[in-house]
């Protein structure tokens, strides 16, 4: 129960320094500002030790490609500016991050589904990143924290 509170603490106040610096959503006044590439996600999380076993990506002329969102997302056309679909089960703990193509993308999904509704214990909107983790304890929770520090650059 103590890891569990200690990631929730050390997750909000990641949450808190992204919101501090300007992070989190809106992006230029083009739309067009992407925040992250799907490389710089999947690189934050497997330097800090906990890689991505799966990536999907969309691409409707690919049978069994599909990008899974919460609710309604799921027949929007948010679905296909969805980058990648990235994910990893292990040890109990679970983390998917979906990166839009931009970061206004990534603010109008959450418009549509809120970050509340899409699962998981911890939530975290970056730009055109919603990450979405759940299980993670003691050094997988401060790995966790660690690739979340690591995306805020």
């Amino acid at each position: 129960m103590g890891a569990v509170r200690s990631l929730a603490v050390g997750v909000s106040a990641v949450v808190l320094v992204l919101a501090a610096a300007g992070c989190g959503g809106g992006g230029s006044s083009s739309g067009q500002t992407q925040s992250h590439s799907v490389l710089d996600v999947s690189k934050a999380f497997a330097d800090a030790g906990i890689p991505f076993s799966t990536l999907v990506t969309w691409n409707p002329y690919v049978t069994g490609q599909v990008v899974y969102l919460p609710g309604k997302l799921n027949t929007s056309p948010r679905r296909a500016q969805v980058e990648a679909e990235l994910s990893r089960l292990a040890n109990g703990g679970q983390v998917e991050a979906v990166v839009f193509d931009t970061d206004a993308h990534a603010a109008q999904a959450l418009a549509i589904v809120p970050l509340s509704k899409w699962g998981g214990a911890t939530h975290v909107h970056d730009g055109n990143v919603v990450l979405v983790a759940g299980g993670f304890e003691g050094a997988d929770a401060t790995k966790l924290r660690a690739a979340l520090a690591s995306l805020k650059g």
